[in-house]
């Protein structure tokens, strides 16, 4: 790079033909981060007619966005330097990532002779990673003509995203405050029908709030109904409310999924608003009762904050909004009355059982399916693990499989083995009652000193 091509400022003055830099016009737009591959995509294909030289830009401070003004100061160390572009990956959930451009400045030349810049830049923001996206002109009609039919073709193709659709994608905090946060894209694992096993009037209401929901969602639409739905999937832990969350994901086509976990709830903003682009979009939170919890157990103001940002962002999605909330917990009772019981924030609540005899014989033959049951060992799992959830059955599955290739017989499991392995699984239930006991009776005897010492 040439002396003369050290700072931007001086090539935007080449460029425009200018000393007079003051003289530009700008119109900018901000946008979600996550949706900088299919940004950075659109500016490429509409600059390309006009070959573009593309420059990278040295950015000093990542927390404030750069603005054209920044690249037409000349004042010493605020004079803005150019650099080689520089490239980042990002993951789009394919072979291989997308290489996206932290910041960078296409120069163009329309019709021969109306020079345009075009700036793309990053910055990180108190509710997540932004982009934005400027562009500067001479003043003129034209210029202002190309800037705004730009600017829309750029906020019009972005609600379409190209790399996002039909996948899952989540957040992952890159700091203790989880406000700087990655994307990652995720290949759900493809869940049948018949890998559900739940009782029949489940799978009906799964049926009727979910599925023919979302088949006949569009004719709801024309009769002045909502497209969005709120469905709150509740039950005793490890019965299997995330496989049910996957097998829902994996059958709805054409269906983006958001996946929002406690520890995101404070930037849930944009999580909404990725899920207004990519809709028709299922969003996912598990364990909300972890954010939304009963205002009379919440532990503080920050709490509240979030509790409150839910409820706004899930009145504020709109009835035209093809969206479907997918809410799970396992202390249903501990959850915010103006979430639970409100329709249009939840409007069916699906209890997803302990399994009874006939689905704890079907889960011991799903995942047994390698194993061989001999006599009546099959029944005797049935009767033994009564009150117990789908995970249970997994891990006692799991267990049988490990007795029998210890007996070195396997995958042939007896009553025997049956016999063994339920007398260990009680034996430990049993232990953790006797401590959870003698946890409650110190709480108990700590709480009478403390009120004696009061006295």
């Amino acid at each position: 790079m040439s002396e003369s091509d050290r700072f931007v400022w001086q090539k935007l003055r080449r460029h425009f033909k200018t000393d007079d830099l003051t003289v530009l016009v700008s119109s900018r737009r901000q946008f979600t981060a996550h949706l900088l591959p299919d940004l950075q995509n659109i500016i490429e294909a509409l600059v390309a007619p006009w070959s573009p030289q593309l420059s990278g830009l040295h950015q000093e401070y990542e927390i404030f966005p750069m603005k054209l003004s920044d690249l037409t100061t000349s004042e010493g160390k605020h004079a803005v330097q150019l650099t080689p572009v520089q490239y980042q990956d990002i993951d789009i959930g394919e072979d291989e990532p997308y290489a996206s451009i932290n910041n960078g400045l296409w120069l163009i030349t329309i019709d021969g002779d109306m020079p345009a810049a075009v700036m793309l830049s990053k910055f990180s923001a108190r509710g997540g990673p932004k982009v934005q996206v400027e562009i500067a002109h001479l003043p003129s009609d034209v210029g202002r003509d190309f800037a705004e039919g730009f600017l829309r073709t750029i906020q019009e193709q972005g609600k379409n995203s190209r790399y996002y659709r039909n996948k899952a994608v989540s957040f992952e905090s890159t700091d203790f405050e989880g406000t700087n946060e990655t994307m990652r894209v995720h290949k759900l694992p493809a869940v049948s029908r018949d890998d559900i096993v739940l009782p029949k009037a489940t799978m009906a209401q799964l049926d009727t709030h979910v599925f023919d929901f979302v088949k006949y969602r569009a004719e709801l639409k024309r009769l002045g109904q909502s497209g969005q739905k709120g469905i709150l999937l509740h039950g005793e832990p490890g019965t299997g409310k995330t496989h049910i969350v996957h097998y829902i994901a994996a059958n709805l086509p054409g269906h983006s999924v958001v996946l929002v976990t406690a520890e995101q709830m404070l930037d849930m903003e944009e999580h909404f608003a990725l899920a207004r682009i990519l809709q028709p979009c299922i969003m996912v939170f598990e364990d909300v009762d972890l954010v939304a919890r009963s205002r009379d157990d919440i532990p503080g103001q920050k709490a509240e904050t979030r509790l409150n940002r839910l409820l706004n962002e899930l009145d504020g999605l709109g009835e035209d909004s093809d969206i479907v909330i997918l809410l799970t917990s396992n202390r249903p009772r501990s959850l915010e009355e103006a979430l639970a019981t409100r329709p249009g924030r939840v409007d069916a609540a699906i209890e997803i059982p302990l399994p009874d005899d006939d689905c704890r014989e079907r889960l011991f033959k799903q995942y047994g399916h390698a194993l061989n049951f001999q006599a009546e060992a099959l029944a005797e799992t049935v009767v033994r693990s009564e009150g117990g959830s789908a995970a249970f059955v997994k891990e006692i599955v799991r267990r049988l499989a490990q007795q029998s290739i210890m007996r070195g017989v396997g995958p042939l499991v007896s009553r025997d083995d049956v016999e063994v392995v339920f007398a260990d699984a009680e034996a430990e239930a049993s232990s953790l009652k006797r401590n959870e006991k003698t946890v409650r009776r110190h709480i108990i005897e700590d709480d009478y000193d403390n009120d004696c010492c009061g006295c």
